[in-house]
């Protein structure tokens, strides 16, 4: 959601309260029974977009360690309409990068499970991996290396499941182009996972958002069209229907919501199950 924040510090979470009504707008045409979101502050800030009497909101672990940051931070979570039995697990923090000294400066994947009568449990991870790395070689830069740590990880975490007989569904900001011809790190995931393990629901969704970035050179806002994917919507094969598999699709925001609010500078993907 763009550094959805009321703290004041960045000018891309500077919000007025008609621009928290064009989202909360926007959230109750998709009206999504699960949605997971990244770069939210707090549950304060997500409350503005997202009604709490109609959803429970689960915030990564990493919420609690920066409780009392003046600064603007990026969490990972779940919102999940009233009514839906969900169990709250501790994050998966191997995506942080974790060292002896530390546990990671990135985030973390927020990790629920959702419960469902006469069908197995779906285990939801929520994740906002290293930007930086687009499309570019690993060995190009430092971001790249991250990233492919990244995917190392979450790979355990997938095999894990697999292994478990554990439905699941990953959903969040992968910050590459996995639908492009040349990219890597799909490829390394499918490499690093049991066959057939995988399914990328989001692999045919085309990619026309309409936004506003904002140009720390220029200290201007410009509008842009992004035309490729970064943000995804994986799934293990028993966590769909194999008959009639679902393909995510793009939410767009029109010319005059992304001229008039300020909104964020991703457009919602969207599977129905």
């Amino acid at each position: 959601m763009e550094w959805l924040s009321d703290k004041g510090d960045r000018v891309q979470g500077k919000r007025a309260a008609e621009d928290y009504l064009m989202m909360q707008t926007v959230a109750s045409v998709i009206d999504a029974d699960l949605i997971a979101f990244q770069e939210v502050d707090g549950p304060e800030p997500l409350s503005k977009v997202l009604d709490p009497l109609k959803y429970d909101f689960y915030f990564s672990d990493r919420v609690k360690r920066y409780k009392r940051s003046r600064g603007s931070n990026q969490f990972t979570g779940w919102a999940v309409k009233k009514g839906v039995e969900v169990i709250d697990h501790k994050d998966y923090q191997p995506l942080g990068l974790p060292t002896f000294l530390s546990g990671g400066d990135l985030r973390y994947g927020a990790y629920i499970e959702v419960l469902r009568e006469n069908e197995p449990s779906l285990h939801l991870l929520s994740i906002h991996l290293k930007s930086g790395c687009f499309e570019k070689a690993v060995r190009r830069n430092n971001s790249c290396k991250k990233l492919d740590r990244q995917i190392e990880a979450l790979a355990i975490w997938i095999n894990a499941k697999h292994k478990l007989g554990q439905e699941f569904i990953i959903a969040g900001d992968f910050n590459h182009y996995l639908n492009e011809r040349n990219e890597w790190a799909w490829k390394q995931l499918l490499d690093q996972t049991e066959p057939n393990s995988l399914i990328n629901l989001s692999a045919s969704t085309p990619a026309k958002c309409k936004a506003r970035k904002f140009n720390y050179r220029t200290k201007r806002w410009e509008h842009v069209v992004y035309q490729k994917l970064i943000d995804h919507i994986i799934a293990s094969p028993g966590a769909i229907d194999k008959q009639f598999p679902p393909e995510a699709k793009q939410y767009k925001y029109s010319y005059h919501a992304v001229a008039t609010y300020r909104l964020s500078d991703h457009c919602p993907v969207i599977v129905d199950l």
